[in-house]
């Protein structure tokens, strides 16, 4: 009876460290290099977003990201008007969202996109796309 007592104490102590571990590791890599990549095009001088940080920190930690607790992949990224207008309007480059394979939820209202088809206005006007 002792052994079964010591095994599920073993048990539950390993499954909490390793809760803890992926909590404290934070998001994936890829997607926290995807995420310093869109801040370096959306605000190169690091001003609405100078908290996105490359120093290894917890990109789910970070303002505007939200993350989904169990698999750590970013699933809401709100960047509504974070983009500096000085820099001109932004072609969007799609590609830039790949490493987000769990996103949900984008929002790129209010930052100067261009490019957009006329069929698709209310598409581009949008400040929140669900995925």
């Amino acid at each position: 009876m002792k052994r079964i007592g010591a095994w599920m104490f073993l048990a539950l102590l390993l499954t909490l460290v390793g809760e803890w571990y992926g909590r404290c590791y934070g998001c994936l890599e890829e997607e926290r290099i995807g995420l310093l990549e869109i801040q370096s095009l959306i605000d190169p001088h690091g001003f609405s977003l100078r908290h996105w940080v490359d120093n290894n920190s917890n990109c789910c930690e970070w303002p505007e990201i939200k993350c989904d607790h169990t698999t750590r992949r970013v699933i809401q990224l709100s960047l509504f008007g974070e983009r500096d207008f000085n820099l001109g309007d932004w072609v969007l480059n799609a590609s830039l969202f790949l490493p987000f394979k769990e996103l949900q939820s984008l929002d790129l209202g209010w930052n100067g996109l261009v490019g957009c088809l006329d069929w698709l206005v209310g598409w581009c006007l949008m400040s929140i796309i669900l995925l």
